[in-house]
């Protein structure tokens, strides 16, 4: 969530209470009718957006603020009007305007509300904001902010579009993201990798390997992950030189880490030798690349890492790649009943649902893990949801729907969105 603080402060010099007179009308009284009509909702949309060519840009700002107040459709379009005008304040928060309307929440509502500036620092973690996977952005939405990227009247407005594009999972604006990547900009550059994580695929990475290398560690690390989440075999070479020379122990681990997501037939010993490695992490990322590669001669020595491990880290990379391998039983302590008991762990919780969300790719493991429905836990249920709804097939609509009609609200949340998503992606 946004959090702005008055935009108009900073950037208007004028305070509110100067007396602008424009006939019988002040800029007070110009603002105080744009809070009155936001309150009216969508039907005010139109007597907000005249307001919108005002000669005053503390009332165009309100105007935009209003808008976003107001809600719904109409709102988003006049916003679009709002992202040309000539004021980078005012395009910053039509810019938000228009991503609320896609993720509620994304502003706090209210004329002069309090929103925090867009900031430099981007952090890679969950509660980054982005649209759900079954919500589409309208193409016309995206160009006006694409606009905003390119020919912003600030460098603050640009950044404000680069973070909004990635937020909207604007896979059409990637061609005018790749270009950030390039500036000395940290912010720019960051906000561009993020839109390319969420939107991207394997052509976009490839943009980024060069960034492999970057003296930056959040730039390295992200363009580190984006490589192996979209298993970009052209960044190999690369990766191999940063977990052999890395300038740190994080920047290895997530070398090998990307190297185990790529999963490529070449790593197979990079990977092998990794398997009993002191560092977890390295153990775990090691363990899951052999399951990716599909390496069935090691599952003997795979189980027994498995059974005598200590760190749920390394443990949770050698379950995934057991039930890779094809170790698909649902007893207690099977390497399956392990990761789905993962859910309930505030630690491990990503880890489990993203190998998970993975495995689920093949229907005997979907079938699994339905069965395992009846006596899941909370934790446990939201996850089946988000990966059925992420992965599921004809044949999972009824555990959704059941999950959607759950007697706990989180859980039938959870599947409702799981629901859409199914719905949107199949027949």
């Amino acid at each position: 969530m946004l959090n702005w603080n008055l935009f108009a402060k900073p950037l208007f010099t004028l305070a509110l209470s100067v007396s602008l007179i424009y006939g019988q009308d002040s800029l007070k009284a110009k603002i105080k009718n744009l809070e009155a009509l936001a309150k009216q909702g969508k039907s005010a949309v139109p007597a907000i957006a005249a307001y919108q060519r005002d000669a005053d840009p503390n009332v165009r700002f309100a105007a935009a603020e209003a808008l976003i107040e107001a809600g719904g459709v109409e709102s988003a379009d006049a916003l679009r009007v709002s992202c040309e005008d000539g004021a980078p304040e005012i395009q910053r928060v039509s810019v938000a305007g228009i991503v609320n309307f896609y993720k509620p929440g994304y502003v706090k509502k209210g004329i002069r509300a309090k929103l925090t500036a867009v900031g430099d620092k981007i952090t890679r973690n969950a509660e980054e904001p982005v649209i759900d996977s079954f919500v589409q952005a309208r193409p016309e939405d995206i160009a006006a902010v694409r606009k905003v990227l390119v020919n912003g009247a600030s460098r603050e407005a640009k950044l404000q579009a680069a973070q909004a594009l990635g937020t909207l999972r604007a896979k059409s604006a990637l061609t005018d993201l790749y270009p950030l990547l390039k500036t000395k900009d940290d912010a720019m550059m960051l906000a561009s990798l993020r839109a390319i994580e969420i939107a991207g695929d394997k052509a976009a990475a490839s943009e980024t390997i060069f960034l492999l290398r970057d003296l930056n560690d959040r730039i390295q690390a992200r363009a580190i992950s984006i490589n192996g989440v979209f298993r970009n075999e052209a960044a190999l070479p690369d990766l191999a030189e940063v977990f052999a020379r890395g300038r740190s122990a994080q920047s290895r681990a997530a070398a090998l880490e990307a190297i185990g997501l790529i999963g490529a037939a070449e790593s197979r010993g990079l990977l092998e030798q990794n398997l009993d490695n002191r560092d977890d992490k390295l153990r775990g990322s090691a363990a899951e690349g052999i399951g990716r590669i599909g390496v069935a001669e090691l599952t003997g020595k795979l189980e027994a890492l498995y059974q005598g491990e200590g760190s749920q880290r390394a443990r949770l990379g050698q379950a995934f790649a057991l039930v890779k391998l094809g170790k698909l039983e649902g007893a207690e302590f099977s390497p399956l009943t392990y990761l789905f008991n993962s859910l309930n762990s505030a630690v491990w919780h990503d880890y489990a649902e993203s190998y998970l969300r993975e495995l689920s790719r093949q229907d005997e493991v979907r079938a699994a893990l339905r069965a395992k429905v009846g006596a899941a836990t909370k934790s446990e249920k939201i996850g089946l949801a988000r990966i059925l709804g992420a992965e599921g097939k004809a044949g999972d609509r009824e555990a959704v729907d059941a999950l959607a009609h759950d007697r706990d609200t989180a859980v039938a949340e959870e599947g409702i969105k799981a629901a859409r998503a199914l719905g949107a992606r199949l027949p």
